[in-house]
């Protein structure tokens, strides 16, 4: 916490709002750094409380360094290049933040929007006059807020110091940002005050980071004057997306997480047998006193057609038995995925890809040291927009077909977010075998089926799913689950309150309830195969009728272990409808099953 670390002696620390002087608590500096120091204290509280923070301070070391023979090859444009980014992201702000909020105070006793950027500015020179051989500003030299009349004066002050910063470095060039000055912060020991030395590199750094503290300050006003900063805007991360690789292509796609009930076995039969549900299915499917039965409240992802968020994206009916997976998210090796996303549920989501390559942000994992926005996880009725880079090792090996799949899925709270609904598929096609559509063009169907036993005993909505189904929700053990059948014999798909919530199912769906999907004989077909949950999903995908080809071997069965993700190709040669499922005993009695169809 930035409070914490200002409390702690240090060797050398800007102050967290704005006062242009360092401070070295492990001396005496007197009245005048006591009270400065309370005030920054107080300050720190008062944003703290009203739950906003700023960037982490560190304290900015500047003690003696050894200066290399040879300096480094590109160290004048590897400062200039942090230099720059921070005076864009400043620049930024100066510009899009309205003119009549100014004057806008996060707090009573904290300085102005205008103020801080004015001494972010104001500071620059502290390095760009050593530079230029001069000398550093007076510590009363900042300008006053009345010397700017209007925003554009404010703006172009701030661009202008660090247009000034950044040819200074580019005159010092990579020996001379090496040349040791006098430290325009040594006052803050009286004793030896005009003898610390340090370099202009170091001295640059240590603006460099205290830019970006202004920066974070100035993120906190913009969250408590209720906006969004320039650089959390997903249109703004869109914009400044590139393809991967020359001639790929930016692929957008607009999800948000929907909470809505799910039906496992939508049409109240056992389609398999075409009977109604009787015996042992009767664990996962009937309504009871102390059973939900077969309709829970899921989150789910679905697209949508625009950032408007309005109208759901239809799916094609050869997709329909995706059914719980959120949609099928296309791109080829090359490409740059942009997910523009949503929160329309009631907790926080987000979305965590696999394969493909990303910075922290589009991650969507929480990190300790990362805010939320930063690692890309999404408020409710919160936007993020990921953007997620197809190099080639995100695509298919030299033995693997023309394309890949991976999964997508919410990574805040896994696995409850995975066992509350929100996961997907994503296919990566070669460079140079995709359509259009980024589908591989060697192929004429393609299915995609997620084989896994939802436990909805750990899923957010277990709470919710009792309350609306169960009549006296406080009479339910939610332990209740012993390894027998409904007649007493020793079962391990077993039976009670939490084993009727696993969930034996294909995208979804159980006991045939699957949307079938269907292929002509002949046609190259292939099936994208995956698993997610814990270590009971281990699972053997059985097609009855036809065979398909798996690292270049023919089977009709294969292994899967949770997290792993296959590529099946399959030429049907027998015409029919035929059962498709996981050959496990207790996978199959709980409803992992269902069909497909191979037409003339």
């Amino acid at each position: 916490m930035a409070c914490a670390l200002i409390s702690q002696p240090c060797s050398r620390s800007f102050t967290l709002f704005g006062d242009s002087r360092l401070v070295t608590e492990g001396h005496d500096a007197g009245k005048q750094t006591a009270m400065l120091m309370k005030n920054i204290r107080f300050e720190c509280a008062l944003l703290f409380a009203i739950g906003m923070m700023a960037f982490p301070m560190r304290a900015q070391q500047t003690a003696k360094k050894t200066i290399p023979t040879n300096p480094p090859t590109g160290a004048s444009e590897a400062v200039v290049r942090q230099w720059n980014e921070i005076g864009r992201k400043l620049v930024d702000m100066a510009e899009d933040f309205p003119e009549s909020k100014y004057d806008f105070q996060a707090s009573t006793s904290t300085k102005t929007f205008a103020e801080r950027l004015i001494h972010a500015a104001a500071s620059n020179y502290y390095f760009t006059n050593l530079a230029l051989g001069q000398k550093p500003p007076a510590e009363t030299a900042e300008p006053p807020r009345s010397q700017f009349k209007n925003k554009a004066a404010l703006v172009a002050y701030v661009r202008k110091s660090f247009a000034d910063g950044a040819s200074a470095i580019k005159a010092k060039g990579d020996r001379g940002i090496l040349d040791l000055v006098t430290d325009p912060f040594g006052f803050d020991d009286p004793q030896h005050a005009g003898e610390t030395k340090i370099r202009l590199r170091d001295l640059a750094e240590n603006l460099i980071e205290h830019a970006g503290e202004v920066y974070g300050q100035l993120t906190v006003y913009y969250r408590v004057a209720g906006m969004i900063p320039p650089e959390a805007r997903p249109k703004k991360v869109a914009e400044e997306a590139k393809p991967t690789l020359p001639g790929g292509k930016i692929r957008t796609y607009y999800l948000a997480a929907v909470e809505s009930d799910w039906d496992y076995a939508p049409s109240g039969m056992d389609m398999m047998t075409g009977s109604e549900f009787h015996g042992q299915t009767k664990i996962w499917t009937e309504h009871t006193k102390d059973r939900i039965g077969k309709v829970y409240r899921k989150a789910l992802f679905r697209e949508y057609t625009d950032d408007t968020y309005t109208t759901e994206k239809k799916r094609p009916k050869e997709w329909e038995h995706l059914g719980i997976l959120g949609p099928l998210i296309r791109a080829e090796v090359g490409d740059t995925i942009v997910v523009h996303f949503q929160n329309h549920a009631t907790r926080p989501y987000s979305i965590h890809p696999h394969g493909v390559s990303y910075e922290r942000d589009s991650e969507g994992t929480p990190y300790p040291d990362t805010s939320m926005d930063g690692a890309g996880l999404v408020a409710p009725g919160k936007s993020h927009t990921f953007v997620w880079n197809v190099p080639e090792r995100a695509g298919p090996a030299e033995d693997d077909e023309s394309s890949v799949v991976w999964l997508y899925h919410s990574h805040n709270w896994e696995p409850r977010d995975v066992e509350a609904g929100l996961i997907g598929p994503m296919v990566i096609t070669r460079r140079g075998m995709a359509r259009p559509d980024g589908s591989p063009k060697d192929v004429d169907r393609e299915f995609a089926t997620l084989f896994m036993i939802i436990d909805e005993n750990t899923s957010h909505y277990l709470q919710h799913n009792i309350d609306a189904n169960i009549q006296d929700p406080k009479s339910v053990n939610k332990l209740d689950m012993v390894l027998m059948d409904l007649e007493g014999n020793l079962n391990l798909a077993g039976s009670g309150f939490a084993a009727a919530n696993y969930k034996a199912s294909i995208n979804g769906y159980m006991f045939g309830n699957l949307p079938m999907p269907t292929m002509k004989r002949g046609e190259h077909v292939r099936w994208y195969v995956m698993t997610m949950g814990g270590e009971a999903n281990f699972h053997t995908p059985h097609w009855h009728g036809n065979v398909v080809t798996v690292d270049r071997h023919h089977t009709d069965i294969f292994s899967i272990l949770p997290a792993q993700f296959v590529t099946a190709d399959m030429i049907p040669d027998r015409v029919g409808t035929w059962m498709f499922h996981c050959h496990i005993d207790e996978h199959m009695e709980g409803g992992m099953m269902g069909m497909y169809q191979v037409l003339p």
